[in-house]
């Protein structure tokens, strides 16, 4: 099999990993569009997908180096995510909970991690998250779950729900209430290993169907006077909440990798049905509005997945800033996903709406479970007023000039610091390491001469949606002050706790897009020497700068020009096998067949 394509090394792991899953469309391989298909009309857990992620040790990459695991990097994890999402949503989300060791490497003393750990490298962990309950969502201070101290630990008392994997786990990590309700040092976290309590003293509940993700296990767990012991409380008692706010900066993080493979396969499914369908005497894909389409969606991917990857780096760098940085991504990344999805939707005609492998099924399946990605580890909403009540420290944070060198964030062959999980924050006090590199990356840009791959005419567009974009984020943060300094009239508060302004929250909304904005600015203007000719031509990057909707494929808003660019692109990627993407990743050979696992680790 060809090896490794590229000379980024933090690549080259998913490369190894399409080899040995072999290509989704033949079906005979265990991960393949049909038997994802068959395991999601049937309701049933990809067990045997599962089994064989099991056999090729890929638990390991949640593990760290230093325990004898393999967590690296996160733009490895990130493109995991990615590669397993493009052929089952199932499989990556049922998958996904062992993530939620972070919690372990956050918090946990050097027996628990070495313990879970051993456990882990042995491939006997299969985590859950109970967080939510039934009756109070994403308002965890008022949940009702309750770990009361005995002299031998705690007893857990109460029920969780809706949680993924609650019936097939082997552990599930317990947020329970330790102190008054109420208030915000009453929760304590806990890692509960299901067989070590009574099996009278805890239960599951029956699997919810859902639109989506049908083949996952979602239900709920209930907790009848069950006993714990000491050891499983993660960190202090009383620091539950705040452990479980600095788990959910990395997972809603990560999670970006579930969407962008899920658009992956929708926009290659739709690119090989219309482009092999003639109606009007030629292809579809002639056809002035669905060729513009396809360029559009394809170049959302490429925004998208630019504010990813920029994250991932930042998880290294910068991980004290993720509490406003981790719901910057985790809303924009879905959104750019989801409107393309019903971009292809619209153009697909009957096709996406339609069930069976013959006629392009693996469409619509991924459209119903892509579409959870913005509703868990903290819906769009929840993100969104978690953001805007951090907007005003974040205008006042700008005023105080960064001089660090950001050439370590945005250039992919720069090395990293290892991942150290423990230094996240539940607050981050307004920092943001992106917003913060846009005067540097606009000094760097003004400084840039014509080229061969950038004429004086693009360089020149550049420039003035750069300014324009530098004078958007000025406008957005003095804006949220002088709205916040404005007295709030009382009929327009809220008679519910919750009262953020709506004003603030579509602030919210356009800082997420201006955040994506500057990702695809600082990626282009450190990697334009070694990522190829369209990458350094910079018409994507024009393209995705003026663009005026944030996330929203609009008809008739990309040039002629850049609509051919970026549907050649598209469809050289296509056609070769390769990731909708701004790198060279290669995907598994098509008609391949899995491989053994026999390269080293």
């Amino acid at each position: 099999m060809e090896l490794f394509t590229h000379h980024l090394a933090q690549y080259k792991h998913t490369e190894f990993l399409e080899d040995l899953l072999g290509d989704p469309g033949r079906a005979d391989n265990v991960v393949s569009f049909r038997n994802a298909l068959t395991c999601d009309e049937a309701e049933q857990l990809p067990l045997a997908a599962l089994d064989r992620l099991k056999d090729l040790g890929l638990r390991r990459s949640c593990v760290p180096e230093r325990l004898g695991g393999e967590l690296r990097s996160c733009e490895e994890l990130f493109m995991t995510t990615r590669a397993l999402a493009r052929r089952d949503m199932n499989l990556a989300v049922s998958e996904s909970t062992q993530v939620w060791s972070m919690l372990m490497w956050i918090a946990g003393d050097d027996e628990q991690q070495r313990r879970l750990a051993e456990a882990m490298l042995g491939g006997d962990v299969v985590p859950c998250l109970a967080y939510s309950e039934a009756e109070h969502g994403a308002d965890l201070l008022a949940n009702e779950l309750t770990a009361t101290p005995t002299a031998e630990g705690y007893v857990l008392t109460g029920e969780k729900w809706p949680v993924n994997r609650a019936a097939s786990s082997t552990h599930a990590v317990v947020l329970a209430r330790t102190g008054a309700s109420g208030a915000g040092l009453a929760q304590s976290l806990f890692l509960v290993e299901k067989a070590r309590i009574d099996p009278d003293r805890v239960r599951s509940l029956p699997r919810v169907t859902t639109l989506g993700l049908r083949g996952c296990d979602i239900s709920g767990i209930v907790f009848d006077g069950a006993p714990v012991q000491a050891s499983s409380r993660i960190g202090p008692e009383g620091r539950g909440l705040e452990l479980a706010l600095r788990g959910l900066t990395l997972t809603r993080t990560i999670c970006t990798g579930l969407s962008l493979g899920v658009a992956d396969t929708m926009l290659r499914t739709a690119v090989g049905h219309l482009d092999g369908r003639q109606l009007y005497g030629a292809p579809v894909t002639r056809i002035p509005h669905a060729r513009e389409t396809l360029a559009n969606v394809y170049l959302s991917i490429l925004v998208a997945e630019c504010a990813a990857i920029t994250a991932m780096r930042g998880l290294h760098l910068f991980p004290g800033e993720f509490s406003a940085w981790s719901s910057m991504v985790k809303i924009q990344v879905p959104r750019l996903v989801d409107h393309g999805a019903r971009a292809l939707a619209r153009i697909l005609g009957a096709r996406y709406y339609l069930r069976p492998e013959a006629h392009r099924g693996i469409f619509q399946k991924m459209l119903r479970d892509g579409g959870v990605v913005a509703m868990f580890d903290g819906s769009e909403p929840v993100c969104l007023d978690g953001l805007a009540v951090q907007l005003a420290a974040m205008a006042r944070a700008r005023r105080r000039a960064r001089t660090e060198d950001w050439d370590a964030l945005y250039d992919l062959r720069a090395p990293l610091p290892e991942f150290r999980p423990e230094r996240t924050q539940a607050y981050g006090g307004g920092r943001d390491a992106v917003f913060a590199s846009l005067p540097a990356l606009c000094e760097r840009l003004d400084a840039l001469k014509p080229s061969g791959d950038c004429d004086e005419e693009r360089l020149a567009s550049l420039r003035t949606l750069t300014r324009r974009l530098s004078e958007q984020v000025d406008e957005l943060f003095d804006g949220v002050l002088a709205g916040r300094a404005e007295p709030e009239p009382e009929a327009a508060r809220s008679w519910i706790g919750k009262h953020t302004p709506t004003w603030l929250i579509r602030a919210a909304e356009l800082c997420c897009a201006l955040h994506a904005s500057v990702t695809c600015l600082g990626l282009w203007l450190h990697n334009r020497d070694h990522l190829g000719p369209f990458f350094a031509d910079g018409a994507w990057l024009e393209a995705a700068l003026a663009r005026p909707h944030g996330s929203e494929c609009e008809f008739g808003e990309l040039t002629p020009a850049a609509t051919e660019q970026l549907f050649r692109r598209m469809t050289d990627q296509h056609d070769s096998a390769r990731y909708f993407s701004l790198l060279p990743l290669r995907q598994a050979a098509p008609r391949a067949a899995e491989a053994d696992r026999t390269a080293p680790r």
